[in-house]
């Protein structure tokens, strides 16, 4: 539109000096009157530029334009290259690449959610999305500009994280795969809306990934779950000390078995059944303590001077 009035004035100028410089070479013709009309007609030609101009509009790749004047939005989405409009229309545009949420440099936002129990789970997220460009002329109608969708976005994802934590309980948090795919489908989801003057619904924009950071239960929370993996591990140490006591009274009391007097005689006889064939001369004294062997051929060598 702005160029539009400058050509408009430029070519009111361009008609006022070229009215002068015949009112000149009327009266005076000569190089001041020649330099009046290359003037006139170098300002008409730069409004006529303009004019045309101001009708041209360059949407570059990655992004997409939504024509508008006068109250009037085009439900037709200018796509990237050179485009014809009217020249007192103005343009919105909007980026149709990725974008990511949080962005760089942006402070991560701790989400605060609700298990199934009520208990309160600090999550943190980010996410990809993009928008549809032939939504365009819809997204600039009913949520306006670039600002306002990151706006209608984050409040998607919040509505998703707390929608998909609620379905979960708190003992459910080693199965990160499948909750990020519920709160995934449920921002998803959440940024369908329906226009306020009637109509089909249209979609803000669409999820391309999503991300779950981190998942932390309360800090009581946490400290129960470290005291009771503590206490199993206590547990665990007193169950071992239990069986290792209990081995070793089992091998005493096999040990106790195997050393019965019934078993010591049985191994006497054996031995004594082995000595038959000996050359040495045994003598058996009998003893309250039970009958020891005095071998005479070992005592003879010990007597010898």
């Amino acid at each position: 539109m702005g160029k539009l009035v400058a050509g408009a004035v430029l070519l009111v100028v361009a008609f006022s000096v070229l009215l002068a410089a015949a009112a000149v070479r009327s009266q005076r013709p000569g190089p001041v009157s020649n330099l009046l009309r290359f003037l006139g007609f170098a300002a008409a030609a730069v409004a006529v530029l303009l004019a045309i101009g101001s009708g041209m509009v360059v949407i570059d790749p990655g992004e997409v334009g939504v024509r508008h004047a006068f109250g009037y939005v085009d439900p037709g989405p200018l796509l990237a290259g050179i485009r014809l409009v009217p020249p007192w229309s103005s343009i919105e545009r909007y980026s149709t690449r990725e974008e990511q949420w949080p962005t760089r440099g942006e402070q991560i936002e701790n989400i605060e959610a609700l298990s199934s129990e009520q208990m309160g789970m600090h999550v943190e997220v980010s996410i990809r999305w993009q928008i549809d460009p032939m939504q365009a002329p819809k997204i600039f109608t009913e949520i306006g500009d670039e600002d306002q969708i990151r706006g209608a976005v984050l409040n998607a994802i919040r509505k998703g994280v707390r929608d998909g934590m609620v379905q979960y309980s708190i003992n459910d948090i080693a199965k990160r795969t499948q909750i990020a795919n519920t709160m995934e489908a449920l921002v998803d989801s959440a940024l369908v809306t329906t226009p306020r003057a009637g109509g089909g619904k249209f979609r803000i924009a669409t999820v391309t990934a999503f991300f779950l950071r981190d998942l932390q239960p309360p800090a009581q929370v946490v400290q129960a779950i470290n005291n009771k993996i503590a206490q199993e591990q206590q547990i665990e140490t007193e169950r071992h000390r239990v069986e290792v006591a209990r081995l070793q009274t089992e091998q005493q009391r096999l040990l106790n078995q195997t050393l019965s007097p019934e078993a010591l005689t049985k191994q006497w006889i054996e031995v004594l059944h082995d000595m038959k064939s000996s050359n040495n001369l045994i003598i058996f004294v009998p003893t309250e303590g039970g009958m020891p062997l005095l071998n005479i051929g070992e005592l003879r060598k010990n007597l010898k001077p």
